[in-house]
């Protein structure tokens, strides 16, 4: 019962998020083959370009392939829209009730405190799961239709389980905080600031190689796009170690919720 009512009370944000992915991904799909076509003026195009603009964006030679191109122009704001689409659903699913006093009514039901948080963290990862499996079919359905060049449905399947890491990791974080602090403004600040600091570190890290070893504290150097397209490696170990890490992060938030008290 409290499981359906999580998922019922939750269903317009993941709604909303994946419409919004979706519809970013099928405006760029047809145009992977009028890219493709012109390959040798886009080469040069990327040659021609400073370099720390192309190790900014990590982009040289190897995009110009479908997956390379969808890449470039998609996954880049894919990882926001998953990062965002994360934490705004997780404050909803916790700090919400705090913020609105209901978590006290449902602390009255006969549920226990562990059963409570068990029911809204299954409902995150129903959704999240649901996000990145919506996501990978529609692409792989996108490039079926639009895409007539030889393309690795491999790489593409990669950048739904990457979307898939930034969710849990960033879910989880964003539990942790609910948890702790029980305001919806200092949660998804934190989270959303830690999200913004590895995003720059990234790419910081990327253009100058003096501050390279500063992306080594980032998840992305971990799951990194332009080395998946680039070697054509999906990083499978790297994703299932930070799924890993949500889910540690997960239940020490559930030790807390368990003890903490509501505050007033």
């Amino acid at each position: 019962m409290l499981l359906k009512k999580e998922l019922k009370f939750n269903y317009k944000p993941f709604l909303i998020w994946t419409i919004v992915l979706l519809f970013f991904s099928a405006m760029i799909a047809p145009f992977v083959d009028v890219i493709m076509e012109d390959a040798a003026s886009l080469k040069d195009f990327i040659n021609s370009m400073p370099k720390f603009m192309l190790k900014l964006f990590n982009i040289d030679e190897n995009f110009i392939t479908p997956e390379g191109f969808f890449s470039a122009k998609v996954m880049i704001m894919a990882e926001i829209f998953a990062a965002i689409f994360a934490v705004i659903l997780a404050s909803n699913v916790f700090v919400g009730e705090f913020e609105s006093k209901t978590i006290e009514y449902i602390l009255t039901k006969p549920y226990s405190r562990r059963n409570i948080f068990m029911k809204k963290a299954i409902t995150l990862f129903i959704y999240y799961t649901l996000f990145a499996l919506i996501f990978c079919f529609s692409v792989l359905l996108l490039f079926s239709i639009y895409v007539h060049y030889d393309y690795n449905s491999s790489i593409l399947m990669g950048f739904a389980l990457y979307l898939y890491v930034i969710e849990i990791v960033f879910g989880a974080l964003t539990i942790l905080f609910s948890v702790i602090f029980q305001k919806s403004f200092i949660t998804i600040s934190a989270t959303m600031g830690i999200f913004l600091i590895m995003y720059v570190a990234d790419m910081l890290g990327n253009v100058d190689e003096k501050y390279e070893w500063i992306r080594n504290l980032t998840l992305f150097k971990y799951i990194p796009l332009g080395d998946t397209v680039k070697y054509t490696k999906v990083y499978i170990g790297n994703s299932i170690l930070f799924i890993i890490m949500g889910l540690v992060i997960t239940i020490v938030a559930g030790k807390i919720f368990e003890k903490e008290d509501i505050l007033i």
